[in-house]
């Protein structure tokens, strides 16, 4: 995205970057883990990060926002659900370490 913003900035293009922290959509039932209702509450909402486009793009035109991090106000603890993803699908006599 940066190098379209310095190529094009000149001809009015705005390009920015959306860095959408974990939100609350259907493909997290896909985890090895999905999240409890309760986790999934503190997310951030596809409505949040559409939000935050529509404020960057609805700005004046001599103005950009190169990026944008949308994250959850309380970062929730990921540890766990990378230990159970590290080990889904492995054969069945494997074992995590102890």
């Amino acid at each position: 995205m940066t190098f379209l913003h310095n190529t094009f900035r000149n001809q009015g293009l705005r390009a920015i970057t959306v860095l959408p922290g974990e939100a609350d959509t259907p493909i997290l039932d896909n985890r090895a883990r999905p999240p409890e209702p309760e986790e999934r509450a503190t997310m951030v909402r596809p409505e949040d990060v559409a939000e935050a486009i529509r404020l960057a793009v609805t700005l004046p035109q001599r103005v950009v926002l190169q990026e944008i991090v949308v994250a959850p106000t309380r970062q929730r603890d990921t540890s766990g659900d990378l230990e159970i993803s590290r080990w889904a699908g492995a054969p069945a006599d494997a074992a995590p370490p102890a």
